[in-house]
């Protein structure tokens, strides 16, 4: 069974549909064939007299028949309640012409084919209904990229009845139509950032799905949408001493831990996140004195993994020191990253990450090593806790004593963001 809140998403998205279709939906099916050439059809029906597989839509070019055909389930009118849906204008008559031929075909199916079973077919028809708001919002030609809207569907259903349910799937739909109609069906399902998210009127803090690499699966990343004007994409987060920071390179560039906690969200987002226009820099800190204080970076950029996810870090202003440049020796501005298994710092006689136990872009070693180990205050022996050395001197002259943080984020956004417009 589909669960209430699906249900009410079907609703939702019937809705959608129904205002570009035009008024005349009562004539049959025009060639009942048409149910031969279905996009996004259910697997179970595959084969089956309900139709062929939707390989056989594959390239079809005959504007006759029905390009797609999708069941619709009944849906209880209890269900049906306004939400702020995106505002989507066919730009051409072909597209409603379109849409109200496959609005035909659907009707001649559930008439002939009856009640649905329960169970697995309302999924089937959830993902079919899917598929087809994602090839209206995006435009694309119905009879085309039934794979890639069948994927795409998925992603979607996958929200639809999730844990965030309505909210995530309205913001999924919502990204949608802020690209261009030329887009192909998978070029961005999701925002890149939480920048992006921000720009869609969204502005509470939370864990929101984003894909910084179109090349990649999305990820999920804690948003802070209201620190200096909101818009945060947070890739590091420590404040209980719950994760360990003492990663391979693997770990480190596909990420770890989870943005509900401790976690660091991987090089391989950063560089995608950072890889154009202009990014900044946002370090937090506080102490165990509930003291806080910031640094932030006006240029920041994070490269390659053949560049060794090579760190920029400039024009820094805030209150905490610039310990990334602080001096010619411990320099972590224009370092490598590097791990216990990957060797990439300016130490000739070992390796820094090796020694303090943490991946970072080490110089010869450390002015600071925000992904230290996790020491409640105070602690004696190896400098290997998370320091920033402007703020608190790496050793203290008196008693030999060295400091670590209890709280300590990192996040990025683009330079010149701006909120909602």
């Amino acid at each position: 069974m589909i669960p209430t809140g699906s249900l009410t998403m079907l609703a939702l998205l019937s809705l959608c549909v129904g205002a570009l279709l035009s008024p005349d939906t009562s004539a049959a099916c025009p060639r009942p064939p048409c149910r031969d050439s279905l996009v996004a059809m259910p697997p179970a029906q595959a084969g089956t007299g309900a139709g062929a597989s939707t390989e056989a839509c594959e390239g079809q070019t005959d504007s006759t028949s029905c390009r797609a055909v999708a069941s619709l389930p009944a849906i209880s009118e209890t269900g049906r309640h306004r939400q702020d849906l995106p505002q989507f204008q066919p730009e051409t008559e072909d597209v409603t012409e379109r849409l109200v031929q496959l609005q035909r075909c659907m009707r001649s199916l559930q008439e002939t084919e009856g009640p649905q079973r329960q169970g697995g077919q309302e999924g089937d028809s959830l993902r079919a209904i899917l598929a087809l708001m994602v090839a209206v919002l995006t435009e694309c030609d119905l009879h085309c990229h039934s794979q890639a809207l069948r994927a795409m569907a998925k992603r979607l259903e996958g929200a639809a009845v999730g844990r965030r349910g309505e909210k995530d799937l309205l913001l999924l739909l919502r990204s949608i139509t802020q690209y261009p109609p030329t887009v192909a069906p998978l070029a961005r399902l999701h925002p890149q950032d939480c920048a992006e998210i921000y720009k869609l009127g969204i502005e509470e803090d939370g864990i929101y799905t984003i894909q910084p690499d179109l090349h990649r699966p999305a990820v999920e990343a804690k948003c802070d949408m209201e620190t200096a004007g909101g818009g945060w994409t947070v890739f590091q987060s420590r404040w209980d001493g719950s994760l360990d920071f003492n990663r391979t390179w693997q770990e480190y560039r596909e990420g770890f831990g989870s943005p509900q906690g401790e976690h660091w969200l991987g090089n391989a987002a950063l560089q995608a996140l950072t890889s154009t226009g202009q990014h900044q820099l946002r370090v937090e800190l506080e102490d165990w004195y509930q003291q806080k204080r910031q640094a932030t970076y006006s240029s920041f950029k994070v490269a390659s993994e053949a560049q060794r996810y090579r760190l920029t870090a400039r024009e820094y202003s805030g209150n905490a020191g610039n310990a990334l440049s602080y001096s010619k020796r411990y320099n972590h501005d224009g370092r490598a990253f590097s791990t216990a298994d990957r060797d990439h710092d300016r130490y000739s006689a070992g390796n820094c990450a090796q020694y303090y136990g943490a991946g970072w872009w080490f110089d010869a070693c450390l002015a600071a090593n925000l992904n230290g180990k996790y020491y409640r205050g105070r602690y004696s022996g190896l400098t290997n806790g998370i320091y920033w050395g402007t703020w608190y001197i790496l050793t203290d002259s008196r008693s030999g004593e060295r400091y670590s943080f209890k709280r300590v984020e990192m996040k990025t956004r683009p330079r010149h963001f701006t909120g909602p417009v």
